[in-house]
């Protein structure tokens, strides 16, 4: 069957051709649809990132201006740290700078106190070294601890880092005194080191790998 309108100037359709420009309206408008509901999923989506972004931004300057706090804290404290080593008489040598302390104490009291003005009980690596401490130390009957211990019997490591020592001017009839001997002290007369009771109240010597 074929519909023909009055209209001579429009063509006529057949059923099956009004049905199929009905189905492709339909469909064009389901389309249409589709687009629009995926367009708003979008939207809200962008929506949810950009406000989840601006939320991560929030957490970032929030926690850069805590670093910011903390570098700020920080150099004020090593500002103090600074003017408090510059107020005790520390000596330079070779890009390290000694302390020492003459006040009495035992070797594990003399070690507290060095790491609590910022350096270590002192580590000696060779003789120039050795030789410079001892013609800078104050003119005392005194022997002065140093950073090397033997509390694994016979096996000489310096506290600093554990390393192995190498260098060991042993005063005469020391250096294997046995158990209960572990601490090690250079002599008031000449530098030589000896091993010591830890409980012995000596000065002591102080290091620290950086100088103001």
């Amino acid at each position: 069957m074929v519909i023909c309108k009055a209209v001579t100037s429009l063509p006529c359709l057949s059923n099956e051709s009004k049905k199929d420009f009905d189905d492709s309206r339909i469909a064009l408008k389901n389309m249409e649809n589709h687009l629009g509901n995926t367009v708003k999923k979008l939207e809200n989506g962008f929506k949810k990132i950009t406000a989840s972004i601006q939320n991560q931004l929030g957490v970032v300057k929030d926690a850069l201006s805590n670093v910011g706090e903390k570098i700020k804290k920080v150099d004020s404290d090593f500002q103090v740290l600074g003017k408090d080593f510059q107020k005790t008489k520390w000596h330079k040598y070779n890009g390290h700078c000694y302390y020492y302390g003459v006040d009495s104490q035992t070797w594990f009291i003399a070690e507290r106190k060095c790491r609590e003005i910022g350096g270590y009980i002192a580590k000696i690596g060779d003789k120039k070294e050795n030789d410079k401490i001892y013609a800078s130390k104050p003119k005392t009957y005194n022997h002065y601890w140093i950073g090397l211990t033997d509390l694994n019997e016979g096996e000489y490591r310096w506290t600093f880092d554990q390393t192995k020592a190498t260098y060991l001017p042993w005063y005469s009839g020391y250096g294997k005194k046995g158990n209960g001997y572990d601490c090690v002290a250079m002599v008031y007369n000449g530098g030589q080191w000896i091993d010591y009771p830890c409980n012995t109240k000596y000065y002591y010597i102080c290091e620290s790998n950086f100088c103001f």
